[in-house]
């Protein structure tokens, strides 16, 4: 059973998603950070040995972790960016 929403409700939630959105934008934006960080970690670390090396290999492992949270975040973004379009159009928004 489909519940039909008001335009009313349907604009708030298009914000609320805005609003979600935008907060995504920012882990995205961390995500990348922590990323070039581990790999000035991961260059510095690979390049002596024992101890440092292993810091290398964090550096590494935290580089690509960090390349896949932001990968990921990107898409739910555009995910959600699409989604807050169909709720404006349902709206009659746009």
């Amino acid at each position: 059973m489909k519940q039909k929403l008001s335009k009313k409700q349907l604009l708030r939630e298009a914000q609320q998603q805005t609003d979600a959105l935008k907060q995504l934008k920012r882990w995205m934006q961390w995500a990348m950070i922590v990323s070039s960080c581990a790999v000035a970690l991961a260059w510095w670390g690979l390049m002596g040995e024992g101890f440092r090396f292993a810091f290398g290999i964090v550096g590494v492992v935290a580089t690509f972790a960090g390349i896949i949270c932001a990968a990921l975040i990107g898409l739910g973004i555009r995910n959600g960016r699409r989604n807050v379009e169909h709720i404006l159009r349902a709206a009659g928004g746009r």
